[in-house]
């Protein structure tokens, strides 16, 4: 699936279950990446498996609440929040 149809799909997602749910659910994939990056650190041998399986999850929750609250929303503030880091990346850049 790709644009307007997965767009179409994370409405209907967000409109059949709830917003509450949905966010719910969006915390509970986070939780379980945070899980996956800790074993993919810790080298286990299904790290990287996982470690790709719940950014997927996580990014398509995320993706609904971003369909729901606004996506231009959102890439503002990204586009605030990748200014900051370049500045700070240039400058620790510039210590060195």
């Amino acid at each position: 699936m790709k644009g307007e149809e997965l767009d179409q799909l994370y409405k209907d997602c967000v409109d059949f279950w709830g917003i509450e749910r949905q966010i719910r659910m969006m915390q509970e994939e986070c939780a379980e990446l945070i899980i996956a990056g800790s074993h993919y650190l810790r080298k286990r041998d299904t790290g990287l498996d996982e470690l790709i399986e719940e950014l997927a999850d996580a990014q398509l929750m995320i993706n609904q609440i971003k369909e729901h609250v606004g996506e231009e929303k959102v890439k503002d503030m990204m586009d605030v929040k990748s200014n900051y880091i370049k500045r700070k990346l240039d400058e620790r850049k510039g210590d060195k």
